[in-house]
């Protein structure tokens, strides 16, 4: 797999969708703010508190609609973006410049930030003409990347294979065959939302040491041993 490649045609792709559609949801292929919202509600509700300052890495921003929703709540963070098309870096950062965005492809490059959250919302959904065996791949090595930065937990979003409607230029994935990668390659502590209106489904996959402060005591410390 070759993620410079991958990452050239997905530029190609959202470059010329947002210079049609510019700064409303077609631009960054979302079909309206209702359902957007909904999509960050599952990957976040349960996340962020009011009570907590927690850091938020959003990868793959596009104009960092998800900055704009968390900032309508009653929230404690701070937030910061990844994204590849550098003309929605430049709109978003125009509309928020207290934020932080940054691009880079992070799976190739060696980021050593660390983010209590690190979160994607749509970014798996198109292939474009890349194979699918192949972003396949890329999308399980970019999940992977995205837990190696985080401190507490990812969230992540996919089209499901569970759907009543099929497009064939998007991307499904199956929920089982999701969580089954997660248990297997990042942590035993995953939660799988496929109970929302959406044709899709939204994977938390959390680290132990942060399960771990969720129960504390005698009764819990058995489940946490270190086992060979």
């Amino acid at each position: 797999m070759n993620s410079t490649e991958i990452i050239r045609e997905q530029i190609y792709q959202y470059r010329d969708n947002f210079l049609l559609h510019k700064d409303s949801p077609l631009g960054t292929f979302w079909n309206n703010r209702e359902t957007q919202h909904l999509r960050f509600e599952m990957l976040t509700g349960h996340l962020l508190r009011t009570d907590m300052v927690s850091t938020i890495e959003d990868v793959g921003c596009g104009v960092c609609d998800m900055y704009a929703y968390l900032k309508s709540k009653n929230l404690k963070f701070t937030y910061s973006g990844t994204e590849i098309i550098s003309e929605m870096i430049a709109l978003a950062k125009e509309k928020y410049p207290e934020i932080t965005l940054l691009n880079r492809d992070i799976i190739k490059d060696k980021v050593t930030d660390k983010y209590d959250f690190v979160v994607l919302s749509g970014a798996l959904n198109l292939p474009g003409s890349t194979d699918r065996k192949e972003w396949k791949k890329f999308c399980y090595s970019l999940i992977q990347s995205m837990f190696t930065m985080c401190n507490k937990a990812i969230a992540f979003n996919f089209l499901t294979t569970h759907s009543t409607f099929v497009d064939p230029a998007l991307f499904y994935i199956n929920p089982s065959e999701a969580v089954t990668f997660c248990l297997s390659d990042l942590s035993r502590f995953v939660e799988l939302k496929h109970n929302y209106a959406l044709y899709e489904g939204t994977i938390t996959v959390y680290r132990e040491d942060y399960i771990r402060g969720q129960f504390k005591g005698a009764p819990f410390a058995k489940y946490f041993q270190n086992r060979k």
